[in-house]
Formats: structure tokens, sequence, C-alpha cells
């Protein structure tokens, strides 16, 4: 069951406060969060529940480098542009 772990509590090192696993799992379009790994790896057996719950093509998207802030600002401005 994948929402096993949704209510376990931890400290988001990226935004700066506490978050429940849940958040963590699907942040990245319904995909879990790039630092997931490193944040959850002394609580819970994340490298396991990674394999079985996430095919490789999605972990490989995991790994892939995060766009930079300027690619990204020009993203939102390109999805704002086409919204209007």
């Amino acid at each position: 069951m994948i929402e096993r772990y949704d209510e376990i509590a931890g400290y988001c090192r990226k935004l700066g406060h506490h978050l429940a696993f849940g958040y963590c799992r699907r942040v990245n379009q319904g995909l879990p969060c790039p630092l997931v790994r490193d944040c959850w790896f002394e609580r819970l057996p994340i490298l396991e529940f990674l394999a079985g719950h996430y095919t490789p093509a999605e972990l490989d998207r995991l790994a892939a480098p995060a766009p930079g802030k300027l690619a990204s600002i020009l993203s939102v401005l390109e999805r704002a542009r086409s919204a209007s």
C-alpha cells in the first residue's frame, strides 16, 4: 500500500519546515521529491519503498537534475501567457 507511511512527519530541508511523507511522495507531479532518498533514509526503508512503487523510468526522473531558476521562471511565464 503506497499510503503506508504518509502520516509520518519529517523536516523538509527544501521548504524549511516539517511535512508528512505523503507530501514528499507526490509533490513532483505525482512523483516523489528528488530529495526523498536523502531526507527519509534514516526513518523509512526508502529505497525498498521507491523500488516497490515506482518504475525505473520514474526513478530516473527523480535523479535528473532540476532545471535552473531562469528556466523555471521562463516556464512559469510561458504557462501564464498560454493561459491568457
